[in-house]
């Protein structure tokens, strides 16, 4: 879909009762993706998203939060494969950047544990990349377990919020 070149706003009609995955991209900006859910929403009040793209520069970050994995594994999801495309095509679209591909957990479990899921997890996506052959000198991975939260591990939501897997840009 086509946004409005003067503000950038849409419009869409989608079902209700289903979950859906969105995806948003600009040249010059990193992209952005997200998952919703309109399966408990009142299908005659419209669902109202905001969304602010970051420009390509050196420390962002993004939640690559169409990326999916099963409990416990490191194994990416055949689900996983339209945001993967995605992060291949922001990279080829974009030979002088380098990115770090980060893994992030809840903190149930052993922190050990935690922490070698995590980076296997950010493996796997590494992998992906150089699959599609995006050069390895411009990728880095890390596993950084339930170090770095972004939300309360003390609800579902908030963890759910912690297992994640990001990029930052390391260089332009």
């Amino acid at each position: 879909v086509g946004s409005d070149k003067q503000n950038g706003s849409f419009l869409v009609c989608l079902p209700a009762g289903k979950n859906y995955a969105l995806n948003v991209s600009k040249k010059d900006y990193l992209f952005y993706s997200e998952n919703f859910s309109l399966k408990n929403r009142n299908p005659d009040k419209p669902y109202l998203m905001d969304i602010a793209l970051q420009p390509i520069k050196i420390g962002e970050k993004v939640v690559l939060k169409n990326i999916f994995f099963e409990t416990a594994s490191f194994q990416l999801k055949d689900e996983s494969k339209v945001e993967l495309e995605r992060l291949v095509s922001l990279l080829n679209s974009n030979p002088g950047i380098s990115i770090e591909i980060s893994g992030h957990t809840d903190n149930v479990g052993k922190e050990q544990a935690n922490m070698v899921l995590s980076k296997n997890r950010a493996k796997a996506v590494y992998d992906y990349l150089i699959s599609q052959q995006i050069d390895p000198g411009r990728l880095t991975y890390e596993g950084f377990g339930d170090t770095q939260p972004i939300a309360d591990n003390h609800t579902e939501d908030g963890r759910a919020q912690n297992r994640r897997t990001e990029f930052k840009v390391m260089g332009k």
